[in-house]
């Protein structure tokens, strides 16, 4: 019988890089923090072992809020623009085509704002016989 150790990968914002993996973040480059610990010590005892209280409610294991983890920002992302409509106006003069693009991903946490998702030109109108 042979025995294998188990390999190890490290997760990362990309890897293993499917969606159902809880930590799969593809437009961020690392991982940000999902949470912090902070042990205070209370007081010291010469004793090696303590044993437990039995009067657990009056021991304050409560969890304090008091971290400031700054959200992640994330980006706006659009769509790449669409054709050029149509060119409308009199024959003769000059006219107005447009195309438009939309948003993919909202920003969010101050990350970068939508650009313009609607965008006009000028042409000439090529309905004119």
């Amino acid at each position: 019988a042979s025995s294998s150790s188990p390999s190890f990968i490290q997760i990362t914002a990309s890897s293993p890089s499917h969606p159902a993996n809880s930590f799969y973040y593809p437009r961020l480059k690392s991982l940000p923090p999902i949470a912090k610990v902070t042990f205070v010590r209370l007081q010291q005892s010469p004793r090696a072992f303590a044993p437990p209280s039995l009067d657990l409610a009056s021991r304050g294991n409560e969890i304090v809020d008091s971290l400031s983890v700054p959200e992640t920002p994330l980006d706006c992302e659009v769509s790449l623009w669409s054709s050029w409509g149509l060119c409308g106006g009199p024959c003769g003069k000059l006219g107005a085509k447009s195309r438009t693009r939309y948003v993919r991903v909202q920003p969010a946490n101050n990350g970068t704002p939508c650009p313009e998702l609607e965008e006009e030109a000028e042409c000439a109108p090529d309905n004119c016989v």
